[in-house]
């Protein structure tokens, strides 16, 4: 997401007047003064800490912009069938409430994720000005690079597991990494290879288990490198679908194009399915009997993959528009 913000920055402004600097260890953020605009970016920084820093901004009368940022907690939300929380987030929060007033009030741009971040942030009092922007992941456009189909090789289903050091709905991973073996195992069956990915370091360990779960090297790719998001784009635009635990994976799914399911362990996931209007392909990793909730999803997946892919591509036209649009008005 750095990439996409520092793309768009390359493309709509003048490098002779403005130098974009990332917040990589060893970035005083208590000291903003040589900055005269923070970002607070994609990903689920809607939080504590992170909404710290944008808080400081407007003290320090920065200018500032929430560009795609989320919220996230491990918290039930509780959902009707037109998506409206019917669950309050934001209780005993008042701290936090009063900060994401004002900087809702100071922000010169104000986007999210999704409608579950946009909730918390009204049931926090924030009035209209944020909205909807999707997430800044959806910018990473895959090449246009042919993808060569070969007939007569299976199809490939890509699944991604790591660990969130079992902070997840349910809080058991075990029970989550058996039910992917489970699903791996059908869908082997029925005569698909499957690509295990690698979206972080300490992930490595628990991709490595479920390869040994699966116990199919046959038609199992263990997959244990850290692909760029170029890389990563490309290799997925060649898969059936995919099953994803963390959300980079779930968002670069989307932004290639193919169909995801989406293993909601927190409420970031859930949001960002909810974002392009496919809640049908959340699963929470707390339901019951999740080895066949994970493949009845995967099957709907494969079979609606044209209807998927079309709602895919105009829910990134419409968020690469959004993002795009503070650049384009200048209102760094």
């Amino acid at each position: 997401m750095w990439h996409a913000f520092y793309n768009l920055s390359c493309k709509y402004l003048d490098p002779t007047q403005y130098k974009v600097i990332p917040s990589l260890p060893g970035v005083d953020l208590k000291d903003l003064s040589e900055y005269d605009t923070v970002v607070l970016g994609g990903g689920s920084l809607l939080i504590p800490g992170y909404v710290d820093v944008a808080y400081r901004a407007v003290e320090q009368k920065k200018n500032l912009w929430v560009w795609g940022s989320g919220f996230d907690s491990q918290d039930r939300v509780e959902l009707d069938s037109s998506g409206r929380m019917t669950s309050k987030l934001i209780n005993g929060q008042d701290k936090m409430s009063h900060m994401l007033q004002k900087i809702t009030e100071h922000a010169t741009f104000f986007g999210v994720r999704g409608p579950i971040t946009l909730q918390y942030l009204q049931q926090a009092g924030v009035g209209e000005k944020a909205a909807i922007s999707g997430d800044p992941g959806m910018l990473l456009l895959p090449a246009s690079l042919p993808i060569v189909v070969d007939k007569s090789k299976r199809s490939t289903i890509g699944i991604n597991w790591g660990t969130s050091y079992n902070r997840i709905y349910g809080k058991n991973e075990t029970a989550v990494e058996d039910a992917l073996a489970h699903a791996a195992k059908k869908l082997i069956q029925a005569g698909y290879d499957i690509h295990l990915l690698t979206m972080w370091g300490p992930d490595r360990e628990a991709i490595k288990r479920l390869y040994k779960k699966i116990n199919d090297p046959a038609h199992t790719i263990l997959d244990l490198e850290l692909h760029d998001h170029t890389q990563m784009l490309q290799l997925m635009k060649g898969f059936q679908a995919t099953i994803n635990f963390k959300l980079h994976a779930n968002v670069l799914s989307a932004a290639a194009g193919v169909p995801f399911v989406c293993l909601a362990y927190r409420i970031k996931g859930i949001d960002f399915a909810y974002s392009l209007d496919l809640p049908e392909l959340i699963v929470s990793t707390d339901e019951p009997r999740l080895g066949e909730r994970i493949l009845s999803c995967t099957w709907e997946a494969i079979a609606r993959k044209e209807q998927i892919t079309a709602k895919l591509a105009a829910s990134q036209k419409k968020m690469i528009e959004n993002l795009e649009l503070p650049f384009i008005q200048g209102l760094l």
